[in-house]
C-alpha cells in the first residue's frame, strides 16, 4: 500500500540519460498521472524519531515509503535520511496541511540541491524530479516563519505584553519515490547549457517547474533544418502559473523572450533558426515560471514547417530584430500569440514620404505603432476584435521606419492571424 502513495509522478518525473536517443516524430503523447493523495493518513507510514533536527540524527525513509512527523515547536526542523542505491529522479511530496511548510533536499555534503516554498497553507510542497546518484540525501521539513512584525514600544508604566499561547503542533506526511529512466522526460539538474536535456524536433517532452527558482534548459538540435524551414514551439499551460520561454542560439546569444499570462500556453510560431558562423547547430530553450508546481507538468513540443514566402518570421519582437517588409509587396500575413510583439522594417527611400499602414485581424485585438529613429510618430489603438487599425506618418528621406504590432492589453491571451498592409500615400490606394 505504501508504494501507492508515490506512483502518481513516476511516469512523468523519470529522468532521461544524457545519451542521445533516436526518436521518431510520432512519439506517444505524454500521459498525465494524477498526483498522490494521502491527506487522510497513510497506513504503514514510519513515524519520525525525535530528536531529528540535524542530518546526523535524521529519521530514515525508505524509497517508496512515507513518514509522519510533527512541527513542534514552530521553530522545529525535521530531518529525514533517504538512501539512494541507483541513479534516477527523486520525488518528494508532502500532503496538504493547515500550515505553510517548506521542503529542502540536501546532498551528503550538506549542499542544498532544491527548495520548495510555494507559499501558503493547504499547498503541497515538494520536488518532483531531482536527478540523483547513489548515496544518501537529506529531506528537511519546516514551517515557514511568519514575517517579522515590528513590536510597538510599550507606554511608560504599562504592564509587559502577554506572550501569545504556544502554537499547536503541525502534523504532516512526506512521501519519497525514485523513478527509473524514461524517454522524453526532463532530468534535473538542468539549469545551464552543460546539463540541458536533449530535445528532438517532432517529439513531445515533459518537465516540471518543481520548486522555487527552478529553471529548465532544453537543447534543441537544428542541424537537420535547412534555410527553408521554420519551427513552432509550444509549452503547455499550467493552471495558475505564468510561464516564460527564452530562446538562445548555440553560443547562448538571446533570440527572443516570450511570457504568457497565467494559465496560458507559451506559443511561438515561424521561428527561423539562427546558427552564427562557427557556432554549434543548437538552440537552447529556457523555461521559467512565476511560481512552482511539483504536481502538474508542462509539455514541450517543437515542430518544423516549410517557410511561407513573405510570411512573418520570428524572432522579430524588437525594432532591432525587425523583419524586413518585402519591397515588392503591399501586404504581409502574420501570426500573434500571447506575449508576442511583432516588428517590421520599412526600407529607406531616397525621398521623403508619408506611409499609410493598415492592420486587419478578426480574432484578436491588436494595436500598432509607427517608429522613426526609435521614436513613435503615430499609433493606432482602435478597440475591439475585428476592428482595423489605421495610421499615417511622415518619414524623412533616407530613413527607415518600423511598424510595431502589440496586443491592445499587455496580458491578453489567445492567438490569431493578421494582415499588415503598407503603402506610400502618394501612390494612392492599392
Amino acid at each position: 500500500m505504501r508504494t501507492a502513495l508515490v506512483v502518481a509522478v513516476l511516469a512523468l518525473v523519470a529522468c532521461g540519460g544524457k545519451k542521445k536517443q533516436k526518436r521518431t516524430g510520432d512519439a506517444a503523447p505524454v500521459v498525465v498521472v494524477p498526483s498522490p493523495v494521502f491527506d487522510g493518513g497513510t497506513p504503514g507510514a514510519v513515524e519520525e524519531v525525535e530528536p531529528n533536527d540535524s542530518a546526523d540524527v535524521a529519521t530514515p525513509i525508505e524509497i517508496g515509503a512515507s513518514a509522519r512527523g510533527k512541527i513542534e515547536p514552530e521553530t522545529d526542523a525535521d530531518y529525514y535520511r533517504v538512501d539512494v542505491t541507483q541513479s534516477g529522479a527523486l520525488t518528494v511530496l508532502t500532503n496538504l496541511v493547515d500550515a505553510d511548510l517548506t521542503v529542502e533536499i540536501e546532498d551528503a555534503g550538506g549542499t542544498t540541491l532544491a527548495k520548495s516554498d510555494r507559499g501558503a497553507a493547504r499547498t503541497r510542497e515538494g520536488v518532483p524530479n531531482l536527478g540523483v546518484q547513489p548515496g544518501h540525501y537529506t529531506v528537511i521539513v519546516r514551517k515557514k516563519p511568519p514575517p517579522v512584525k515590528k513590536t510597538p514600544k510599550p507606554k511608560k508604566g504599562a504592564p509587559p505584553p502577554v506572550p501569545p499561547p504556544p502554537a499547536p503542533p503541525i502534523s504532516y506526511e512526506v512521501a519519497v519515490s525514485l523513478a527509473p529512466a524514461a524517454p522524453n522526460a526532463e532530468r534535473e539538474p538542468d539549469d545551464d547549457r552543460g546539463t540541458a536535456n536533449d530535445l528532438i524536433v517532432g517529439d513531445t517532452a515533459s518537465g516540471f517547474i518543481g520548486w522555487t527558482g527552478d529553471v529548465d534548459l532544453w537543447k534543441l538540435s537544428v542541424e537537420t533544418l535547412s534555410a527553408k524551414n521554420t519551427i513552432d514551439i509550444e509549452v503547455g499551460a499550467i493552471e495558475g502559473v505564468s510561464l516564460t520561454l527564452e530562446l538562445a542560439d548555440g553560443v547562448g546569444q538571446p533570440l527572443l523572450v516570450r511570457k504568457a499570462p497565467k494559465s496560458s500556453p507559451v506559443i511561438v510560431k515561424n521561428v527561423l533558426p539562427v546558427v552564427p558562423s562557427g557556432a554549434p547547430p543548437f538552440h537552447y530553450l529556457t523555461i521559467k515560471a512565476d511560481k512552482s508546481n511539483p504536481e502538474t507538468p508542462y509539455t514541450l513540443r517543437v515542430k518544423a514547417n516549410p517557410v511561407e514566402t513573405d510570411h512573418e518570421v520570428e524572432p522579430n519582437d524588437t525594432p532591432e530584430k525587425a523583419m524586413l517588409f518585402p519591397s515588392d509587396r503591399k501586404s504581409v500575413p502574420g501570426e500573434w500569440s500571447a506575449g508576442d510583439v511583432d516588428c517590421f522594417t520599412i526600407a529607406a527611400d531616397v525621398g521623403a514620404r508619408t506611409l499609410d499602414v493598415e492592420l486587419a485581424s478578426s480574432e484578436i485585438d491588436l494595436s500598432m505603432d509607427l517608429l522613426v529613429d526609435g521614436k513613435v510618430i503615430a499609433k493606432s489603438e482602435a478597440p475591439g476584435k475585428g476592428t482595423k487599425e489605421k495610421l499615417s506618418g511622415a518619414v524623412p528621406a533616407n530613413v527607415k521606419a518600423v511598424v510595431r504590432i502589440r496586443p491592445a492589453k499587455a496580458d491578453a491571451a489567445g492567438e490569431g492571424t493578421y494582415e499588415l498592409t503598407v503603402r506610400d500615400a502618394a501612390a494612392g490606394p492599392p
